[in-house]
C-alpha cells in the first residue's frame, strides 16, 4: 500500500509535547514578548515522533510511506493523521477538503482522538489509543479498517521496529539553543509515567513501560551510523525512575563512545550528584524538570508530590556546576493560586536562574482527571487555545487578562534581566 503521513502546523508548534496534544508559544503583543516567540519558533524545530514509529512499521511491512506537511497528500491507499489540540481546526478543514475530493481511507490517532473521537465524524476510522497495536494489524492484514478502533497498549517497546526517519528532514530538527548541534533527533527509552499529578497529559493513554539500555544503545549506533546524528533527546516523560536502569545505559554510553550530547526529562528527587557525574560522562547536557509552584500545598491537591525546596535547589546549583543546563518548567494559573502565590513562583524562579524557564497557563487537558473536575468551568470553546498559553477555565480568584498577563510578565521578566543574560553566556559554549 501507499501510505500518506499528513502533519499539519505552524511555526513553533510541538506536536509531540503536552502529551501528544501540542503545544505553541503565544505569550502576548509587547515588542519583548515578540523577539521572545520569533526567537523560540524559529531556534525549535521537532518532529512529530509518532510519524517515525508508524512509518518504522508500515516499511517493515514492505509499504511505501510519504510524509506531508500542510499540503494535500497525493492520491493514496491511506491518509493518517496525528491530530492534536493545538491545530484542530486546520486538521478538520484538510479532513473535509480530501473528503471533498474524494479521498477514502482517511484515519486518525493521537491522545485528542482516543478522548474525543466525536470530534471527528468525516474521517473513515479512529485508533483510541497508542497506535502501532492497530497499525500492526493493518499490515498483517492488509485491510483498513472502519469505525471506531480500540487499540492496546504495546507492552514490549522492544518490539517495535525503530522510527524511520528517511522521509523526514531530519537535517531541520534543531534543539537549540539548548543543544545547539545537528543533526539532533528524539528517542524514547520509556513510555508512560507512574506518577499521579492529576492535570498531566500523559496520563491520557499508557502505562509505564520501559526499554532494555542494550535495544536503546543499537538505536543510538544506528541513528548515528545513518543519520549523523551529533545530538539527541529522550522523549520519556520521566527518564530517570529506575536509577541502576539508567546507570547501566550511562555505562554502555561510554562503553560503546557513543560521543553524544543529550537531554532529557526527569524529577528532581530522581537525581543525585553522583548519577549526574555519570549521566554528563556518558554526554547529559540538558534536562527539563517540573518545579510548577512554589506552594507545594496547593501542588498536592493535584496529587503533585513535590521534591524537597533544599534538594532540588542542591541539584540545580550542582547541574550548573558540572554544566549541564536545566530547564525549569511552572504553572501560572492553578484553582487555588493567587496573585500572592504566582508573585512568589515568578521570583522563586529567578532566584534559581536556571538556563531556562518555562512558564505554562494551567491548561485542564481532555481525558485527565483535572479536566473532568474543571469541565463545568471551562469557557473556552476554542480548541486551539488549550495550548497552555491561553486561560480557558474561569478561575475564582483571577480574571482571564490577570492570568495572561502574568505569564507574559514572567516570561519577559525571566529573560529580560541582567543576571539570566549572563546565565545565558556562561552555558552558551558549554555542549562539548
Amino acid at each position: 500500500m501507499n501510505i500518506a503521513l499528513l502533519d499539519i502546523k505552524k511555526n513553533g508548534d510541538n506536536k509531540d509535547y503536552n502529551g501528544g496534544f501540542g503545544t505553541s508559544f503565544q505569550i502576548g503583543n509587547s515588542f519583548k514578548a515578540k523577539i521572545l516567540s520569533f526567537v523560540r519558533s524559529n531556534l525549535e524545530n521537532f518532529p512529530t515522533m509518532s510519524y517515525a514509529y508508524v512509518a518504522g512499521i508500515f516499511k517493515k511491512y514492505g509499504h511505501s510511506v510519504k510524509y506531508y506537511v500542510n499540503k494535500i497528500p497525493k492520491p493514496s491507499d491511506l491518509v493518517l493523521i496525528h491530530v492534536s489540540l493545538i491545530r484542530h481546526k486546520e486538521e478538520l478543514e484538510y479532513i473535509r477538503k480530501m473528503k471533498v475530493m474524494g479521498m477514502k481511507n482517511i484515519g486518525i490517532y493521537g491522545p485528542l482522538a482516543t478522548v474525543k473521537p466525536d470530534l471527528f465524524k468525516e474521517v473513515d476510522f479512529i485508533i483510541q489509543g497508542e497506535p502501532e497495536q492497530a497499525i500492526l494489524k493493518i499490515c498483517k492484514t492488509n485491510k483498513i479498517p472502519k469505525g471506531k478502533i480500540k487499540a492496546k497498549p504495546i507492552m514490549d517497546l522492544d518490539s517495535l521496529p525503530f522510527p524511520d526517519w528517511d522521509i523526514f528532514p531530519v537535517k531541520q530538527y534543531s534543539f537549540s539553543p539548548t543543544l545547539p548541534l545537528k543533526p539532533f533527533i528524539f528517542i524514547l527509552a520509556s513510555r508512560g509515567c507512574p506518577y499521579g499529578c492529576d492535570y498531566c497529559p500523559y496520563k491520557v493513554f499508557g502505562t509505564y513501560r520501559v526499554r532494555k539500555p542494550e535495544k536503546v544503545i543499537e538505536e543510538l549506533k544506528y541513528l548515528k551510523q545513518k543519520y549523523k546524528i551529533k545530538a539527541f533527546y529522550f522523549r520519556d516523560p520521566t527518564f530517570s525512575i529506575n536509577q541502576k536502569r539508567i546507570e547501566k545505559l550511562a555505562e554502555l554510553m561510554i562503553k560503546n563512545k557513543l560521543n553524544l550530547k543529550w537531554g532529557c526529562e526527569t524529577r528532581l528527587d530522581l537525581l543525585d550528584s553522583d548519577l549526574l557525574k555519570l549521566l554528563y560522562k556518558a554526554g547529559l547536557r540538558a534536562i527539563k524538570v517540573g518545579i510548577e509552584s512554589l506552594d507545594h500545598d496547593l501542588l498536592k491537591k493535584h496529587k503533585r508530590i513535590a521534591p524537597n525546596i533544599k534538594h532540588q535547589e542542591k541539584i540545580i546549583e550542582f547541574c550548573k556546576k558540572i554544566g549541564i543546563k536545566v530547564i525549569s518548567f511552572y504553572i501560572i494559573g492553578l484553582p487555588t493560586d493567587t496573585k500572592e502565590s504566582i508573585k512568589k513562583t515568578i521570583k522563586y524562579s529567578k532566584k534559581l536562574n536556571t538556563s531556562f524557564a518555562n512558564f505554562n497557563i494551567c491548561t485542564p487537558i481532555p481525558g485527565t482527571d483535572f479536566y473532568k473536575e474543571l469541565k463545568h468551568k471551562i469557557i473556552e470553546p476554542n480548541l486551539e487555545h488549550y495550548d497552555n498559553f491561553h486561560s480557558v477555565f474561569k478561575h475564582d480568584k483571577l480574571t482571564r487578562s490577570e492570568i495572561l498577563r502574568f505569564q507574559e510578565k514572567a516570561i519577559t521578566g525571566y529573560y529580560f534581566r541582567i543576571k539570566y543574560i549572563l546565565r545565558y553566556l556562561i552555558d552558551k559554549w558549554r555542549v562539548r
